[in-house]
């Protein structure tokens, strides 16, 4: 009891857990443990279609898609931004 809300990697640092499903970063802060990635993990961003919108979009696409920006991402260890600033789906 009291490990609730803890990351899963602290649990398995602490003996709490044999495996732990987390995240790459947080699991190579804590000596010892070995981290195997299951998938790759991508983010969108939603946004209202309209005409309010539309500036937003343009600019959140000029900032994802360019090299300075893209260059940070790629920087985080773990993160690419291979497809950063593409339209994956529109109604």
């Amino acid at each position: 009891m009291g490990n609730e809300g803890q990351p899963p990697a602290t649990l398995h640092s602490k003996g709490c857990a044999d495996v732990a499903i987390g995240v790459e970063r947080l699991a190579k802060e804590l000596p010892g443990l070995a981290f195997v990635p299951l998938q790759t993990e991508w983010l969108d961003i939603a946004v209202e279609k309209n005409r309010r919108s539309s500036p937003l979009v343009r600019e959140i696409r000029k900032i994802a898609e360019s090299d300075s920006f893209r260059d940070a991402i790629d920087a985080i260890e773990g993160c690419e931004a291979a497809n950063m600033g593409a339209i994956v789906y529109e109604s």
